[in-house]
């Protein structure tokens, strides 16, 4: 048996003697974490103007059928300004009228009412309404509206397709009012299993405070992949919207072009703090990414990338790509060296795995492999990039050192930000 929300409030409830208290006001919920949890507390209210409310623990109600009954005598209850503490949830104050995310259609909705399972005398939370119909019911208008629309088209979609939502698949962003973060009640794996431009897609749709909130409850290797999936605007935003100790956090992890791109759109100020607060060493190589032009060479390369020694053999390089593959921007490439850091060759990663492991890398390796200079411009390497095909092009300087590299993700994004810019009037 199911029993919505805005049905079980309407039910009256009584206490052992017979004696009438009222209406449910709101639902106290065991922890969200649960596929469908249990309804642990009914809560009554009474005043107007200033409220007060008596929680019931749900082991005292006694029948749920056409009226709540409680076990214990309606003088027993003690009222309080307040129902619920954290780690509590209340399912009018937390879940109804409130954004959630849809982890299973990856995307953000809000509850027009909650559907409750009924099992013996348990209530569980089964779904959550988002549909049409749920908002006409929380008005109490569907009487009226369903028998106009029987009367236009008995077979209308309206009547037959409930905007359901499992819980399982729910998860709710409520703010923690101190921490400024968002409270997850379901396991992150739900949303981690989310690509990251359906999240970014989803944060658009909240506003910039829960935005916040959300990106700090995430792991950091998510709210990285998520801030590089937005547009610089939106980035700006979230940036300003974040505290000091998070945002340190986030450059430190992003891949250096990224960070360096976010920092030279910042306001010099805000940008100086940041690069304050993070580490010597990642904030020296964006220091040096910032020195370029943006859309030069030296301002799209990143300086993450896989050399190897002029002498190493093959066995001793798939070693150490293994080591840094997780560091390094791509392990497409990896570019030999000489002792003063200078450009020799390239070999890719699929020439490495076919190759005897203990020849020399300087054997198989494409000797002076196309590069661009740290000062050419954006369209000199997008050129170069197709003209060889290059998922990667090394950067170097007058001395051929190597400076960095430029992916092919770079030079398209920066190649799609103009193009479209131009077609909408913005550049």
């Amino acid at each position: 048996m199911f029993l919505f929300f805005t049905e079980a409030i309407k039910k009256g409830v009584v206490d052992k003697t017979g004696r009438w208290l009222g209406h449910p006001y709101d639902f106290l919920v065991e922890p969200l974490g649960e596929a469908y949890p249990k309804i642990s507390a009914l809560v009554i209210s009474k005043g107007f103007f200033t409220k007060r409310y008596a929680v019931v623990p749900w082991t005292n109600i006694q029948r749920t059928n056409e009226q709540f009954h409680i076990k214990v005598s309606g003088d027993t209850l003690e009222y309080k300004e307040s129902y619920y503490e954290e780690p509590e949830s209340a399912v009018r104050k937390h879940v109804l009228d409130q954004q959630v995310v849809d982890t299973f259609n990856r995307k953000v909705v809000r509850v027009n009412d909650v559907h409750f399972l009924k099992v013996d005398n348990d209530l569980r939370v089964a779904h959550v309404d988002i549909g049409l119909r749920g908002m006409v019911r929380r008005l109490g208008w569907q009487p009226f509206i369903d028998s106009i629309v029987k009367f236009l088209n008995p077979h209308a979609v309206y009547l037959t397709k409930e905007g359901f939502l499992a819980w399982k698949f729910v998860q709710p962003l409520s703010v923690h009012p101190d921490k400024g973060t968002i409270q997850l009640n379901v396991s992150q794996a739900q949303l981690k299993s989310i690509p990251p431009p359906d999240l970014s897609e989803m944060l658009m749709e909240l506003d910039l405070y829960q935005r916040a909130a959300l990106m700090k409850s995430l792991d950091i290797g998510t709210r990285v992949e998520i801030i590089t999936e937005m547009d610089m605007k939106h980035q700006r935003e979230l940036i300003g919207a974040l505290d000091a100790k998070t945002n340190a956090t986030l450059f430190e992890s992003m891949p250096s072009d990224e960070a360096a791109d976010l920092l030279g759109e910042l306001p010099r100020r805000d940008a100086d703090r940041i690069l304050s607060q993070i580490g010597t060493k990642k904030s020296k190589k964006l220091s040096q990414l910032l020195s370029h032009k943006s859309k030069s060479a030296g301002g799209l390369m990143t300086t993450e990338f896989i050399t190897l020694n002029n002498d190493i053999t093959v066995g001793g390089a798939i070693e150490h790509i293994k080591k840094l593959q997780t560091t390094a921007e791509t392990i497409y490439y990896a570019y030999i060296v000489d002792a003063e850091n200078k450009l020799e060759g390239s070999v890719t990663f699929k020439h490495l795995l076919v190759e005897p492991l203990e020849k020399k890398v300087a054997d198989i390796m494409q000797t002076k492999p196309p590069s661009v200079h740290v000062d050419d411009s954006a369209k000199e390497v997008a050129y170069l990039i197709d003209k060889y095909n290059l998922l990667a092009v090394p950067v170097i300087d007058h001395e051929r050192v190597i400076q960095g590299i430029i992916t092919i993700d770079d030079v398209l994004s920066l190649v799609i930000a103009e193009t479209w810019g131009k077609k909408t009037g913005l550049l």
